[in-house]
Parts: C-alpha cells; structure tokens; sequence
C-alpha cells in the first residue's frame, strides 16, 4: 500500500517542476519579444536615416562671392563704364543701380515693376542722397540752380535731355567716364553713354544737388 503512495507523490512532484520550468520559459520568451523592435518601427528608423543621409551640403558662399560686395559690384560695373574697379566707391549707389538694372519702363511708374526716367531717378535720390525730387523732369530742372556743362559732371549728378518736342523730357543720374543710369523708354533702367550719338543730339546740361 505505501508503493502507490510514493508514485502518486513523485508523479505530483514532477508536474509542479514542469510546470514552473514553463512559467520561466514563456517570461523570457515573452521579454525577449518585448525587447526586439518591431519591423515597422525598424522600417521608419531607417527611412529617417535614409533621408538624413541624402540632405544636400550647401557650401556657403565667401563674402567675395554675395552680389552686395563691393568687390562684386566693381568686378560687373567697371567693364560697363569704361572705369578701373577702384573709381567704383558708393556701394550703396551701385547695389540699388544693380537692384533696379532691367526694371521695364511705366509713364508715371516708380517701383520695380516699372519706372519712368523721373521716377528712377528720384528713387535713387531719395534712397542714397536722402533728397526728394519733384515728380516732373522739367520741374527737377527747374529746381536745379546749378547748370553743369558735360565736363563738370561728378557721379550723382543729374543729366537732363531735350527729347522730342517736350521741354526736358528726360533725366538720369551721372555716374562716371560719360556714362549715366536712367530709365529708357525702350530699355527700362539701363546705363547709356552721353557720347551716344542720340543723347549727344539732345543733351541740354547737368545739375548738381548734392555737395
């Protein structure tokens, strides 16, 4: 009689080994499964990788090489006015004159999308020689008590020209070696050379404003 006893004992000893030994099993499994990434989120880490690996160096650029440098500015508008990169000075001449340079030409237009002669012009004076023009060509030459002759001329001054049967119809802004920046009727803002045999024909004088 004790025999079976010591059966059913051994038989119930090894069921609760077993069934501990599978309790720890299934918890490691279980933190092993809980520890592995999954393949989306393994998917989108490396989709981020991906794109941060092909963001585009852009070198910046030296100081030599920005469009409002005055080593710039010499190097593109010497060559335009027959001029050593040293007679180019005003900076702040130059990059407005850089800014505006192509503007179409508007009756009565004083902004970037179109400007007349006497609209440029008194943009240029108000920005850079901090002066207010009147809105007329004729009557900013009437305004000018000194008259320059074509050799007197100094960068700033204005030029103004008899064209057509108007009395001073046009204005520019002297800039140097006889040439001067204004805003054509068929060019827009452009710089032409007094030499021309057209505003040689109908150059009436020069004005200073400023000192």
């Amino acid at each position: 009689m004790k025999r079976p006893t010591s059966i059913v004992l051994m038989l119930t000893f090894l069921t609760v080994l077993l069934s501990c030994n599978t309790s720890v099993t299934n918890g490691v499994r279980k933190e092993s499964i809980s520890n592995m990434p999954s393949k989306v989120h393994q998917k989108a880490e490396h989709k981020k990788t991906q794109k941060a690996e092909r963001l585009p160096i852009v070198p910046k650029k030296k100081a030599s090489e920005q469009p409002d440098t005055l080593a710039y500015l010499r190097k593109k508008y010497a060559p335009l006015l027959s001029a050593g990169q040293e007679d180019i000075k005003n900076l702040l001449l130059y990059k407005l004159i850089d800014e505006w340079m192509g503007t179409p030409y508007k009756y009565g237009g004083n902004t970037k999308s179109g400007a007349d002669c006497s609209g440029f012009t008194g943009v240029i004076y108000a920005s850079i020689f901090k002066i207010e023009l009147a809105r007329r060509a004729a009557d900013i030459f009437h305004t000018t008590t000194e008259k320059l002759k074509k050799e007197e001329l100094k960068e700033g001054d204005l030029v103004f020209f008899d064209i057509g049967r108007r009395e001073l119809s046009h204005v520019g802004v002297y800039l140097t070696n006889g040439k001067f920046v204004h805003a054509s009727t068929s060019r827009g803002v452009v710089i032409s050379d007094l030499e021309m045999e057209y505003y040689k024909k109908y150059f009436r004088c020069g004005g200073r404003i400023i000192n």
